[in-house]
C-alpha cells in the first residue's frame, strides 16, 4: 500500500505518542515557508552551498547560527533591531546574542524560521519561500543542547535536511 492508506495505518499504530503528535501537526500545520537545515562537516564545500542559497531570492540562508564562538549570519541586521526613535527608553530593545541564544534556542530557532528582522514587522526577503541555515555536529554538543538538535532539527518533519 502506498499514499492515504499508508498515512492512516501509521496513525493507528505509531511507534510512540510523540511520534504520532510530529506527524499529525506535519499534516494539520504546514508551514508557510520550507525549512531547511544544512548538516555538513568542515572542509566539504557546505560555504560555497550556503553562499549559492543565499544569492537565490527567494531563500533567507544563514550561515552557522548555532557556532559555539558567535552567530554567523548573512543577515546580521536581522539579529539586531534598529535603535529606538526616541531616547527617553529606559531599556534597550531585544537583540540576539550568543549567551541569549544558547539559553532560549527553542526561542532562536522559532525566531530564524519566521524570516523577519528582529523588532520589525518585516521579512529580511520579501516574498521568500525558504528559510534555513547551516551546522557542524560540535555547534550542539559544544553548548550542550543536544536535546533541541534531536527535537527541534532531525526529528520535526517540517525541517528538510540536507547532508554534505
Amino acid at each position: 500500500m502506498t499514499g492515504i492508506a499508508d498515512a492512516i495505518l501509521y496513525l493507528k499504530r505509531p511507534y510512540s505518542k510523540d511520534r504520532r503528535k510530529r506527524l499529525v501537526a506535519h499534516f494539520l500545520r504546514p508551514s508557510p515557508q520550507t525549512r531547511f537545515a544544512v548538516l555538513s562537516w568542515k572542509r566539504t564545500g557546505s560555504n560555497l552551498l550556503c553562499g549559492i542559497l543565499y544569492n537565490h531570492p527567494e531563500i533567507i540562508m544563514h550561515n552557522e547560527l548555532f557556532n559555539p564562538i558567535d552567530i554567523f549570519t548573512y543577515h546580521p541586521k536581522s539579529l539586531n533591531p534598529p535603535p529606538p526613535e526616541n531616547d527617553d527608553e529606559s531599556q534597550p530593545p531585544p537583540r540576539w546574542t550568543p549567551l541569549i541564544r544558547d539559553l532560549f534556542p527553542n526561542d532562536f530557532l522559532e525566531f530564524i524560521w519566521s524570516g523577519k528582522s528582529c523588532g520589525v514587522n518585516e521579512p529580511i526577503r520579501p516574498k521568500f519561500k525558504a528559510v534555513g541555515f547551516k551546522s557542524f555536529p560540535e555547534h550542539w554538543t559544544d553548548v550542550r543542547n543536544e536535546h533541541i538538535w534531536q527535537d527541534a532539527i532531525l526529528e520535526d518533519l517540517r525541517v528538510k535536511k540536507v547532508s554534505i
